[in-house]
């Protein structure tokens, strides 16, 4: 049974889910590329070709599990047996990759990171996309998936925030060697861990629609590329990861090279993950009521104003004035995070329309293999721009760098960010077709019910 209404404390529980996956990603996408180049020395085109391969091997695996999951008919359910069998692995991989090997050589260095770095993406994906792929069996309410959506990114903040104030700092309070960057990697994997049974334990869900020999591969996918909503936002989701894993990567490189303190950044980590947490709230009672993809396109004008201040910050400029920008900026991610996460549950509704079947899993699958690959295209293309102008770790580098650098940071980011509000202008799927789609999903399911 699904209610309309969820609880609080489910919520909170069902948050830790993306406060357990951010909690990785954030790790591999702030904290490692400056932990290649800066502590194991890796030359920066290779660092950020890392993330790339080790997300091109698990390109498939997104697809295949959310078919596996659409197709699974175990007594446990369909998907959430498949958290609990992945969340050891997860853990176990994400803690080896930060106990490194005595390697020198450059091409094993990248061989161990990038194999490494796979086999984490391999086993958040067994957890990952089943878990996300719940959130249309937990509530059809269209305004209480923001909601849902809204308390998932609040705890993912938390995670981002745990990483960004802590991961470094208890490296340093270690001893900073390689046995302390091992230590801490363990510990983190611990905090990955634990989430996945309290959240089994307070999930549900309903049998599939139908009993129908699902579609052939060709098909299952074909139907996808017939969505022109999907395809829309793909398309503004994709250049938003771009906007938001590209700053990310270089945070720790802009305040050490361009502003020259380093130690500003945890304190704008804060200021961002705090502007965040405040507006989501906020965006969530603005959004009741109202399409998605207009709350999407108003918080990206409001995000490329923030980037424009780290555009043109500079290094004797007041540390407050900077943690201002940081703020404001949270606040505009806030809702161009949690929306497309929120639009992709409806999409689920409109294609069982379609097809008569609950294929959430499959959207879920080529989502998060989106958020992964088109995140780590963008890595690796500014690694790539700065190795071209002549980057070199702990040392003080050209204006040439340091230009290229900003712009990565922030104006680069703004261009994707305005691009990406075209793909929600063309996105039709709102308030009221939603309404109207499952109108007539309750109907066929009362029919299903009478034969």
């Amino acid at each position: 049974m699904r209610e309309k209404r969820l609880s609080l404390r489910f919520k909170l529980v069902y948050g830790l889910g993306d406060h357990s996956v951010n909690a990785a990603l954030v790790s591999l996408t702030m904290i490692f590329p400056f932990y290649l180049t800066d502590v194991v020395a890796m030359p920066i085109g290779l660092a950020g070709l890392v993330p790339l391969v080790g997300r091109s091997v698990d390109a498939v695996s997104d697809v295949f599990m959310g078919r596996l999951s659409d197709r699974t008919r175990w007594k446990a359910g369909r998907r959430r047996p498949y958290m609990l069998i992945g969340a050891v692995p997860f853990a176990l991989f994400f803690a080896s990759i930060w106990a490194v090997p005595a390697i020198e050589r450059p091409g094993l260095q990248f061989a161990w990171f990038a194999g490494t770095y796979a086999l984490i993406s391999l086993s958040m994906t067994v957890v990952a996309i089943p878990y996300q792929a719940l959130v249309p069996d937990l509530t059809d309410d269209y305004d209480e998936r923001t909601s849902l959506a809204t308390f998932r990114s609040v705890l993912s903040l938390l995670a981002t925030l745990l990483v960004a104030v802590s991961f470094r700092p208890a490296v340093a309070a270690l001893g900073g060697d390689a046995s302390a960057w091992a230590q801490v990697g363990l510990i983190f994997a611990f905090w990955i861990l634990w989430p996945w049974l309290p959240i089994w334990w307070v999930t549900w869900e309903r049998p599939p629609p139908t009993d129908a020999e699902p579609l052939a591969l060709r098909d299952y996918v074909g139907v996808l590329a017939k969505n022109r909503n999907f395809q829309q936002l793909l398309f503004l989701f994709s250049l938003g990861r771009i906007a938001i894993d590209l700053p990310l990567a270089l945070f720790l490189h802009y305040f050490t090279y361009v502003i020259g303190h380093p130690g500003y950044f945890d304190g704008m980590m804060f200021a961002f993950i705090l502007g965040t947490v405040v507006a989501m709230p906020l965006w969530m009672r603005f959004a009741r009521g109202r399409d998605k993809a207009r709350i999407y396109v108003y918080a990206c004008f409001s995000w490329t104003i923030s980037f424009a201040g780290l555009l043109v910050l500079q290094p004797d400029w007041p540390f407050a004035l900077m943690l201002a920008v940081s703020f404001f900026s949270g606040a505009g991610y806030a809702a161009a995070d949690m929306m497309p996460w929120s639009m992709v549950a409806d999409l689920a509704d409109e294609d069982e329309i379609v097809s008569g079947e609950r294929r959430e899993g499959i959207y879920v699958g080529v989502f998060t293999f989106v958020r992964k690959l088109s995140g780590a295209i963008g890595v690796a293309l500014g690694f790539a721009a700065l190795d071209l102008v002549g980057f070199e770790p702990n040392v003080e580098n050209p204006d040439v760098v340091l230009v290229a650098i900003r712009a990565l940071t922030s104006a680069v980011p703004i261009l994707f960010i305005l691009l990406s509000t075209l793909g929600a202008r063309r996105y039709t799927l709102g308030h009221a077709e939603h309404d109207r789609i499952l109108t007539e999903l309750s109907r066929r399911r009362r029919l299903r019910e009478a034969v």
